[in-house]
């Protein structure tokens, strides 16, 4: 009778491990969902943060044009106004430089769906085929990732075309 007093023993003793282990397993578990929580919370504070950051740059651009829409109206002077909208644009341009927006022109390049999204095509014989003519729109990349592509014509080539 004594060998089954030790292995009832054992069996609790065994019993009660995996009780332990189980309440451990839960612990992580319940650690490692607050984690992903705390995680997620951050990275959106990070994202409010840099956009709070990048509106603050924008206002004064809001501003400019503002002024140069009031100014437009009282005024009849074109080159002043070309002037302040060019001012205005240089501005903006200067802001989205700097936080890593880059375009990039497609004209006379070949053609490459990567990077461009053709609109149109053209036969012509002046151009190899899978050129591209013209550009209705510029592409953009962002800290080296194309987040816009160029929209552009693209010539097909004519009959004797090389």
């Amino acid at each position: 009778m004594g060998k089954r007093k030790t292995l009832r023993e054992k069996l609790l003793e065994c019993k009660k491990e995996v009780e332990d282990y189980k309440d451990k397993y839960l612990r992580a578990l319940a650690e490692l969902d607050n984690y992903r929580k705390r995680v997620r919370k951050e990275k959106e504070e990070i994202i409010e943060r840099a956009n709070e950051r990048l509106m603050l740059e924008l206002i004064p651009i809001l501003d400019n044009f503002e002024r140069g829409m009031e100014a437009a109206k009282n005024s009849e002077e074109f080159d002043s106004l070309y002037k302040g909208i060019e001012l205005i644009y240089k501005g903006f341009k200067e802001i989205v430089e700097r936080e890593g927006l880059q375009s990039f022109t497609a004209i006379g390049d070949k053609f490459d769906p990567s990077k461009h999204e053709a609109v149109s095509l053209i036969e012509t014989e002046e151009h190899s085929p899978d050129i591209v003519l013209d550009e209705i729109y510029k592409g953009y990349m962002l800290n080296g990732k194309l987040i816009r592509p160029a929209k552009v014509i693209v010539s097909k080539g004519g009959k004797s075309a090389k």
